[in-house]
């Protein structure tokens, strides 16, 4: 039995809503091939996004794209002229609705539940015309479409902001690490000229093995592509352990997925990892103190020059099958500037960072506020 009101409702209207099915809201519509169009400045959209731009549309008024085929459960609002193809489809908004309202509404509906495909996530127009719903009178959807474009208008611009802070921060480490950017000391002079060293010459490779208890209980870590870091894969007992060469790490030390390298496997350890354990299909480094900052090296291992280093080291026929040739790459020759403006790069590094963690942080309770909001304004 569905409700007929939401548990939120701005305090000037008291009156009923009004029980109906999605037949009752819009019309939907099928999308047609765009392959013979010419390019234009028109989007051409399909249940994953935008295709391409066109010179023709098929509709020109506010509509809700609802997906037929694919992502089915993403629906998007455009007001803009607009082509979309057959695995998506558009609304005519009927005229007793508010469109940002019906996209509003459409975000609340749990649409894989009305999945009519058993393979490739698929809509019908007779099981979503079946959906049942309530709607408000015209006045009180117009004032619930403002509040959602108000917060949806919000989330876009943190979007926004958090894309452009990361392009900065791509930028300027360009810059940075080619030596465009130089930095100063606390007394504004010159730091020395940057010197080349070996990897050899700034890390050493650690071998804390290990005797594992078979009753002991151990914490493994595993490390994310992408220099998505180092994590936890759990607690085992010794004898769950499968590989018995096992060893030590220790905060802040750097390690490398010998099979994963090339996806960008390596990270430091985090204080929270200290005394975990990992196999010998990784590499654990520290760094020679007086030389190396480990959290510069950190960031220095995703630059262009060290990925394509982490590649051509790395022996195989198949991207995935890869094997890190550790003692080649120590040999990689790489310049290096002094301890102290490694430290200067790092902290001004981990200032981009942190306001892009804070935007993030707002993005996230920004969406947690806005779907509060979806369950609490919709029935």
């Amino acid at each position: 039995m569905i409700d007929t009101l939401p548990s939120l409702r701005f305090k000037e209207f008291n009156d009923k809503w009004t029980k109906c099915n999605l037949k009752d809201v819009f019309i939907l519509h099928y999308g047609k091939d765009h392959k013979l169009l010419p390019d234009g400045r028109y989007p051409a959209l399909g249940s994953g996004g935008v295709m391409r731009y066109v010179n023709s549309y098929l509709y020109d008024k506010p509509s809700v794209l609802i997906g037929r085929k694919g992502t089915i459960d993403k629906p998007r609002f455009l007001s803009e002229p607009f082509w979309t193809v057959d695995t998506l489809f558009y609304t005519e908004i009927k005229s007793n609705c508010i469109p940002y309202f019906v996209y509003s509404l459409a975000q609340k509906i749990k649409w894989k539940k009305y999945n009519e495909a058993t393979g490739v996530p698929s809509l019908n127009t007779t099981g979503i015309y079946s959906i049942p719903t309530v709607i408000p009178e015209l006045a009180e959807q117009q004032k619930i479409a403002d509040t959602f474009a108000c917060v949806d208008s919000k989330i876009s611009q943190l979007i926004e902001k958090q894309r452009l802070l990361k392009e900065y921060k791509k930028g300027v480490m360009q810059q940075v690490f080619s030596q465009q950017i130089r930095f100063k000391d606390g007394d504004g002079n010159a730091f020395p000229e940057w010197k080349e060293y070996a990897l050899k010459e700034i890390l050493l490779l650690q071998s804390d093995s290990l005797n594992m208890g078979d009753e002991e209980t151990y914490e493994l870590i595993t490390v994310k592509r992408g220099f998505g870091g180092v994590t936890s894969r759990g607690y085992f007992k010794g004898k769950d352990v499968l590989v018995k060469n096992q060893f030590t790490i220790h905060e802040s030390e750097f390690v490398i997925s010998k099979r994963q390298i090339v996806h960008g496997a390596c990270g430091l350890v985090p204080s929270e990892l200290e005394g975990a354990i990992v196999s010998n299909e990784y590499n654990v480094f520290r760094p020679i103190k007086e030389l190396l900052d480990i959290d510069y090296f950190n960031r220095f291992a995703t630059t262009p020059l060290m990925r394509r280093a982490f590649f051509i080291n790395s022996d195989g026929v198949h991207i995935e099958k890869l094997l890190f040739k550790t003692q080649s790459w120590l040999k990689t020759k790489v310049h290096l500037p002094c301890l102290g403006e490694q430290q200067k790069i790092s902290q001004f590094l981990l200032s981009i960072d942190s306001k892009i963690e804070g935007v993030a942080t707002q993005l996230e309770q920004t969406m947690q506020f806005k779907k509060g909001l979806l369950q609490q304004m919709f029935v």
